[in-house]
């Protein structure tokens, strides 16, 4: 069986290098912008970049919302959200003001300042990740490997259960969570090398 694999663009995203990134794999991903099509894919991939209170004014504004959380909830799909598309995932968000995100996810998203961090935001660059559950997303990967990361926000708190890997900086963040068929990096496989390409390979392939 074909498995059929979708990109959402509600305008906020690295479509394009998540899209070449698939392609490497011999997956053809499609980009879709109607919130109606979701239905027809087996994985579908929820990207972001910039703010959380953008994101998710976008994905509301568009209809994506009750899209989305009707797609989650049937178990024989799978969705990864990437970055702030992971972000948006959680019950609130803080970034320009209290935001309620999609509550799929139990968790809030705070400045990473707010819960401890002293070092210089964002957090930008390659960093490793610490593995406390095992998980189909990180089959063959190890605590060793680097992730490209581009973030100062993350989930604060998260349902140990939820809570997959965490990585450094100033604090220990959710670095990669999964609730059931939900799953999230708050890096960028796509930016990754190999280990990024090894992830995103376990999603397709679970």
């Amino acid at each position: 069986m074909t498995i059929k694999v979708a990109i959402i663009n509600y305008g906020i995203g690295n479509i394009r290098s998540l899209y070449n990134s698939l392609k490497k794999i011999e997956i053809e991903a499609e980009i879709i912008t109607d919130p109606e099509s979701i239905y027809k894919f087996d994985k579908v991939f929820l990207p972001g970049v910039g703010s959380y209170k953008d994101a998710i004014e976008k994905i509301k504004k568009i209809g994506w919302d009750k899209a989305i959380k009707n797609f989650s909830s049937n178990q024989n799909k799978s969705l990864f959200g990437i970055c702030v598309g992971m972000q948006i995932l959680s019950t609130y968000g803080y970034e320009h003001g209290i935001s309620n995100g999609l509550d799929i996810i139990k968790g809030e998203i705070l400045r990473m300042d707010e819960h401890g961090c002293e070092l210089k935001l964002p957090h930008i660059g390659w960093n490793n990740i610490k593995v406390l559950n095992k998980n189909l997303l990180t089959e063959n990967l190890n605590n060793e490997d680097n992730f490209y990361f581009v973030n100062s926000y993350s989930f604060k708190t998260v349902n140990s259960n939820e809570l997959i890997a965490t990585t450094s900086y100033g604090i220990e963040f959710p670095s990669i969570i999964n609730k059931q068929n939900v799953f999230g990096t708050q890096f960028h496989p796509e930016k990754s090398s190999k280990a990024g390409i090894q992830i995103l390979k376990n999603f397709i392939n679970a």
